[in-house]
């Protein structure tokens, strides 16, 4: 029976020790380790100088990188113990993704409202017919007008004469 291939990310983090021609280096012996291992590599990033966010192995900068690669569940396992053994990895971690056309698009995290507003009579008696004022639609709402720039500025003027 054929085994069937995992999508996997390998995620990583080289020493700020090396210089930009070893890190260059380290990642394409990363690379050549993969594919002695037989994976298919579908995306890699190459490593990046970034500021950590709390110190990792009394470093506080580090080249991340990652490398999005196929393979089978047998062999990761004999690809993490040589990663383990690479002295020059500050940290890594291997995840298992799914394929493009299986990844579903994240729904929207509306959230319904906890109290539905309904609208009740008012039942109180109101015995005083003053106190069941009502404010009309157009009430309250000044009309907008266009003014010109020197009548704005005449107004501002006004405004700060008066203070």
């Amino acid at each position: 029976m054929e085994e069937k291939n995992n999508n996997y990310e390998l995620s990583f983090w080289f020493s700020s020790r090396l210089d930009e021609k070893a890190i260059e280096q380290k990642f394409d012996n990363l690379l050549k380790q993969l594919e002695k291992s037989s994976a298919l590599i579908i995306f890699s990033q190459s490593p990046q100088l970034k500021q950590l966010a709390y110190p990792v192995k009394k470093e506080r900068n580090a080249y991340f990188g990652y490398i999005q690669f196929e393979l089978s569940k047998d062999s990761l396992a004999r690809l993490e113990e040589g990663l383990r053994l690479n002295n020059d990895l500050i940290r890594f971690m291997v995840l298992n993704m799914k394929p493009k056309q299986e990844q579903k698009v994240p729904r929207s995290t509306f959230r319904k409202p906890v109290f539905k507003e309904k609208e009740k009579p008012f039942s109180a008696k109101v015995t005083d017919a003053s106190k069941l004022w009502r404010r009309s639609a157009t009430e309250g709402k000044e009309e907008e007008k266009m003014i010109s720039l020197e009548e704005l500025d005449k107004k501002l003027s006004e405004i700060l004469k008066e203070k």
